[in-house]
C-alpha cells in the first residue's frame, strides 16, 4: 500500500477510465480533483474548455454544479436550525402556510417536513407544473409561489425516495422567510464568503464569465455535431441548482466536510456536531446499499461508505464523492450534459485513492498528551471484569491503549486509545480515545509496589489476571 500522498502509480488507471468516460458521453473537456484532507493532491485536465481550442481545464475553470447546490440549502437550513428559528420535523406549512393549497394525492401535506425536503421523501412531484426544461428559464418566485395549488404530493412519505428539485426550490423560500435575507444573499454570506469559495457563485460576474468553460448539449437525432447548450437560469428553485463553481472551490468544500465530528472543529459555519449530523443516514435502502443523508446521498462499496452529490444541467456535469473516514475524495466536472459517466467515474477514482493510499488521518487537535512505554508500563498487562469480559491493556507501534481482543474474547472497550489529560490532576487516570468508552475515564489502582491491580471504565471493574 503506498502512503502519504503518493498518487503517481495510479494515474495510468485515471487517465484510462478518464478518456474512456470522455469517448463515452462525448465530453469535451473534463476536470477532476482528488483530495486529501485540506488540500488537492493531484488534478487531472483531459480535452478543452471550449471546441475548437486548444484550452484545456484548470482548477480555476469554472462549471455550473447544478444539484451540488442542495448541499449548500440543507447547509443552510442547518445553521438556522441550530440558531432555534425552525426545527427539521416542522412541516412546510409552519414556513409556508399557502402551501395548504396544494395536493395530497396519496401523502399527506403535514408529513411535508424540512427533513424530508432535503432527503427527498417529501413525496412531491420532480419538478412545479409551470417548469420547462426547454425554455430560456424557470419560472419565477412569485409564478411558483402564485401556483402552490398546482403542486401535487403524489407519493407516501417515508415509503419512497423520490428525487424533487422542487422540494429543494421550496427550502429557499423558507430560508428567505426565516432568515429575512434573499437565498442567494445568504448562502454568500453565511457560507460561500466564509470558506473561501470566491467562485462559488449564483450569478457569475463579468471575470468569472472569463473562466467559465463552455456547455454543451448532444446532437440532435439524425445530427452528429455537439451544439452550444442554452442556459435557463432556475429563478424560483435557485436553492435545487443555480449555482456555479470549479475544482478549487469544489475541493474547500469537501474539505470541511472532512471536519465532521472533530473535537475542535474551528469553522463557523456549521458546528462539527451538526456536519456530522448532516452525514449520518435518515434513509438506508433494505439492503444497505446507499441511503439518504441530509443534503447527501451515501453509497456503499464492499467495506467503504461514501457520500455524493451530482449535478446536470444544460451543458454540465458534476459530481463529489468523498469518505469522511478516510478524509479523501474525488471533484469531476463536464462540459455537457447529460453525461452519466462522470457520477461512476468519480466513485471509481476515490475507491481507487482510498484502496491504495489508505486512511488519512485526521489532524490530531486535541489537548490530550501521549503516554510513554516507560509511563506505560506498570499498566500492562491481562484484565478481566465480571460478567465475563477480557481487555489486554498494551503498548504498541508507539501507543499506549486497550489492545484489539483475542480469539475468543468478548470484549467491551478494546481497541481503544488511552491518553493523557492535562485538567485530570490524577496518578493512573487516563482519558480514553475511541471505542465504546471515548472520553470517559479510565481509572487504574495501584498496588504498593506500583503495578497497576484493576482499572475501571464505566461501569465495569477490570481485576488484573497475569
Amino acid at each position: 500500500m503506498a502512503t502519504g500522498t503518493e498518487i503517481s502509480s495510479l494515474e495510468p488507471k485515471i487517465a484510462e477510465i478518464a478518456e474512456s468516460s470522455m469517448k463515452q458521453d462525448r465530453i469535451p473537456g473534463l476536470s477532476i480533483g482528488v483530495v486529501r484532507g485540506d488540500s488537492i493532491i493531484s488534478y487531472y485536465s483531459f480535452g478543452t474548455q471550449t471546441l475548437g481550442e486548444d484550452k484545456p481545464p484548470t482548477p480555476q475553470t469554472i462549471s455550473r454544479v447544478a444539484s451540488i447546490t442542495k448541499t449548500f440549502t440543507a447547509t443552510a437550513i442547518l445553521q438556522l436550525r441550530d440558531l432555534g428559528q425552525l426545527e427539521l420535523d416542522d412541516p412546510l406549512l409552519v414556513h409556508m402556510p399557502d402551501f395548504t393549497i396544494a395536493n395530497a394525492l396519496r401523502g399527506t401535506l403535514e408529513g411535508v417536513t424540512l427533513r424530508r425536503l432535503m432527503t427527498h421523501y417529501s413525496g412531491l412531484r420532480t419538478e412545479h407544473p409551470l417548469t420547462d426544461w426547454n425554455a430560456p428559464s424557470f419560472p419565477t418566485a412569485e409564478a411558483l409561489l402564485d401556483n402552490l395549488a398546482d403542486i401535487d404530493v403524489v407519493i407516501p412519505q417515508d415509503t419512497q425516495w423520490k428525487y424533487s428539485n422542487l422540494a429543494v426550490g421550496l427550502l429557499g423560500h423558507v430560508i428567505e422567510q426565516v432568515s429575512g435575507v434573499a437565498y442567494e444573499q445568504y448562502v454568500y454570506e453565511e457560507i460561500t464568503d466564509p470558506l473561501g469559495l470566491t467562485n462559488t457563485r449564483f450569478e457569475l460576474d463579468p471575470e468569472q464569465k472569463q473562466l467559465q468553460a463552455t456547455g454543451y448539449s448532444h446532437p440532435k437525432p439524425g445530427e452528429a455535431d455537439l451544439r452550444l447548450a442554452p442556459y435557463a437560469p432556475l429563478r424560483g428553485i435557485a436553492a435545487a441548482g443555480q449555482l456555479h463553481s470549479n475544482v478549487e472551490d469544489l475541493a474547500k468544500w469537501m474539505s470541511f466536510q472532512f471536519s465532521s465530528g472533530r473535537k475542535i472543529h474551528s469553522s463557523k459555519v456549521l458546528s462539527a456536531e451538526s456536519l456530522a449530523e448532516m452525514h449520518r443516514a435518515v434513509y438506508l435502502a433494505n439492503d444497505w446499499s446507499n441511503g439518504q443523508a441530509i443534503g447527501w446521498r451515501m453509497n456503499r462499496r464492499g467495506d467503504l461508505v461514501m457520500h455524493n452529490h451530482g449535478g446536470g444541467i444544460q451543458g454540465y456535469a458534476s459530481n463529489m464523492v468523498f469518505s469522511v473516514e478516510n478524509q479523501t475524495g474525488v471533484v469531476v466536472l463536464a462540459n455537457i450534459w447529460p453525461a452519466p459517466t462522470p457520477y461512476v467515474l468519480a466513485e471509481d477514482i476515490a475507491e481507487m485513492v482510498i484502496r491504495e493510499l489508505g486512511r488519512l488521518p485526521e489532524p490530531d487537535e486535541s489537548v490530550l498528551e501521549p503516554v510513554s512505554e516507560q509511563d506505560a508500563t506498570p499498566y500492562l498487562g491481562r484484565y478481566w471484569a465480571e460478567p465475563g469480559a477480557y481487555v489486554d491493556v498494551v503498548y504498541e507501534n508507539g501507543s499506549f491503549g486497550l489492545g484489539s481482543p483475542r480469539e475468543g474474547d468478548y470484549t467491551l472497550h478494546g481497541p481503544a486509545g488511552l491518553a493523557l489529560d492535562p485538567s485530570i490532576n490524577q496518578e493512573g487516570a487516563f482519558r480514553t480515545v475511541d471505542g465504546r468508552g471515548a472520553g470517559e475515564l479510565t481509572e487504574f489502582s495501584l498496588n504498593t509496589d506500583g503495578k497497576a491491580k484493576s482499572f475501571r471504565l464505566g461501569g465495569f471493574l477490570y481485576m488484573r489476571v497475569n
